[in-house]
């Protein structure tokens, strides 16, 4: 199995997190596959089937058992990056899926023929960077959105009442925007915010548990263990 994964043209970053696919021979043994929450909402494209469907976003990792034959090309798109062409709340979505006939985006028909058609990844990614800056221009990004990418680069995360305090339009106001937008909670968000910091942590074999826990905001280290097992299905030990 292969595994391909690209950005975005420059002018897409703030909408889209990354192009990726997934293609395997006929006949190969694949192994299930863990996928983590990872804050997003996806398009995934089965090429071999020709359907396509948006993915929400998760908040518990699944496990995946693929088919003998994988052709999948997916639109990973960031954080409240595809309210403003879905033009329906997320909440739609969270921990499910749908079939884009089912829920069209408002002025973006996604080119499935175009990329059955091409030849490889990369053309495949041209072809989606062309048809989504084609509507681009009817699109704009609102502070929801843009302060869901200032959390991501935040060093300390605040609370969820904190962080309505900041803003200055009351809790009650952020956690439907953050529906809309993101399809979870803003407590769900920071907690996920929390888990990928630590799970990029894990990666670095220098770091001790509780040095981890300490760094990506969790009150203890059996805090770290409880919230990583929520998300991972499994322990960070075990991740690790």
């Amino acid at each position: 199995m292969t595994y391909r994964e690209c950005p975005p043209s420059p002018c897409l970053q703030e909408l889209i997190a990354a192009y990726w696919s997934i293609d395997s021979a006929a006949g190969n043994a694949l192994a299930a596959r863990r996928i983590l929450p990872d804050g997003c909402a996806d398009l995934i494209c089965d090429l071999a089937g020709a359907s396509m469907r948006w993915v929400g976003t998760m908040t518990r990792a699944i496990v995946v058992q693929p088919g003998s034959r994988l052709d999948l090309f997916g639109i990973r798109f960031a954080s409240g990056g595809l309210f403003p062409l879905l033009g329906a709340p997320l909440s739609l979505l969270t921990d499910d899926s749908a079939e884009v006939d089912a829920l069209p985006a408002r002025a973006w028909r996604p080119p499935l023929s175009g990329w059955r058609e091409d030849q490889d990844f990369a053309a495949r990614c041209r072809r989606a960077d062309a048809s989504l800056i084609a509507v681009m221009p009817q699109f704009r990004l609102n502070g929801t959105a843009r302060l869901l990418q200032q959390l991501q680069a935040r060093p300390v995360l605040p609370s969820a009442a904190a962080l309505a305090d900041e803003t200055g339009i009351g809790l009650r106001t952020l956690q439907r925007r953050f529906m809309e937008h993101v399809g979870v909670s803003p407590r769900q968000h920071l907690r996920w915010l929390r888990f990928e910091r630590a799970r990029q942590l894990l990666s670095r074999r220098d770091h001790r548990s509780a040095d981890i826990a300490m760094a990506a905001g969790y009150s203890d280290q059996a805090h770290f263990v409880r919230e990583f097992r929520r998300f991972a299905g499994v322990t960070p030990g075990r991740w690790r």
